[in-house]
């Protein structure tokens, strides 16, 4: 293309996109987008319309929860991740994304905790990669707070100064809010499947469910987290919430805590709806339970109350927010 010729394109381009109402958006901003969150006790997957410029979720075309237990396989097989899984995964992964890869969507992904932590993590992330044919990235525990963060604040509209957000993974638990303009987070390594382990080994054993947990080891978990959280969680974080919304998000609050409460979308708990429910089922064996993570329902519930009564929350609301909303709209991803 010659000087004269790009300069025509150029200005034309530039006067079609000046001449947009002021509530429109250039049509090349808007992407279809998949991402990843392939966290230590499952992946989840959101397909959605971006605005790349605007930073902004335009609509959600499907979501996918796979159950891949990362975090147990690394508990039973000597801090590695098992060959069987990369083969399970990615034939999972690739069926389910198929349809969206040839139709041009962009896919990426982000790995958490369970592969920072794993002796072949990085490798087992590279071999995955290969197979699956995008990029899979293991974020560290301060970016996983960000994109959780973000996420956040791009589904639910709420001021950014207004909230803290708290996710709990199967390998980590983020608290974050912004004072100032800077994130302050809490990065802690207590979380739904390493809690629930600690709880297995002070039962005496080394692998299985911790089901029933029956209310005297329930009181041992909750002083045990209580303690956590009065000791580890940082001072300016705990202001933040005495002041501030706190936003749950991630499997465990979304699906786990406010299933089991039996409370509506858009509904807040309590720290006496978690007594209530702990009372109830402390003494349920895993056939009670429904779903993939029988194991972990109880000792999520106790882990929650603790850090709610010890931090002194007034309320927490689930939000089905993930890495992968936070993923959508990251730059550094794509």
């Amino acid at each position: 293309m010659n000087t004269q010729v790009f300069i025509i394109f150029s200005f034309f381009f530039f006067l079609s996109c000046s001449q947009l109402p002021h509530n429109k958006t250039p049509f090349h901003c808007h992407e279809e987008r998949a991402a990843l969150d392939m966290g230590s006790g499952s992946t989840k997957v959101i397909i959605a319309k971006v605005d790349r410029c605007k930073k902004e979720i335009l609509s959600v075309i499907k979501e996918k929860n796979f159950p891949f237990k990362y975090k147990e396989s690394l508990h039973l097989h000597k801090n590695t991740i098992p060959e069987t899984m990369l083969n399970s995964v990615s034939e999972e992964l690739n069926l389910f994304l198929s349809p969206f890869r040839k139709s041009g969507t962009q896919i990426s992904a982000v790995a958490t905790e369970v592969f920072r932590q794993a002796s072949n993590g990085g490798a087992f992330v590279q071999s995955l990669s290969k197979r699956v044919n995008f990029p899979i990235t293991i974020i560290d525990q301060k970016k996983e707070a960000t994109l959780g963060f973000w996420g956040a604040v791009g589904l639910t509209q709420k001021p950014k100064d207004d909230i803290v957000v708290w996710d709990i993974g199967g390998g980590s638990m983020q608290i974050t809010t912004l004072i100032g303009n800077t994130p302050h987070t809490y990065l802690g390594k207590l979380a739904s499947v390493s809690f629930k382990n600690r709880i297995i080994h002070y039962q005496g054993r080394q692998r299985g469910s911790p089901n029933p947990i029956g209310h005297h080891t329930a009181k041992w978990a909750e002083n045990l987290a209580k303690k956590i959280a009065s000791v580890d969680v940082p001072e300016e974080i705990r202001d933040a919430i005495s002041h501030k919304e706190v936003i749950g998000i991630g499997g465990v609050h979304y699906f786990s805590i406010r299933e089991q409460l039996q409370k509506p979308i858009n509904s807040p708990y309590s720290s006496f709806d978690l007594k209530k429910t702990i009372n109830q089922r402390a003494n349920w064996k895993d056939h009670k339970f429904q779903g993939n993570y029988k194991e972990t329902e109880i000792s999520n519930l106790i882990l929650v109350k603790a850090f709610y009564d010890a931090l002194n929350m007034k309320g927490v609301l689930p939000q089905k927010v993930n890495l992968a909303t936070g993923v959508l709209l990251d730059d550094d991803l794509w």
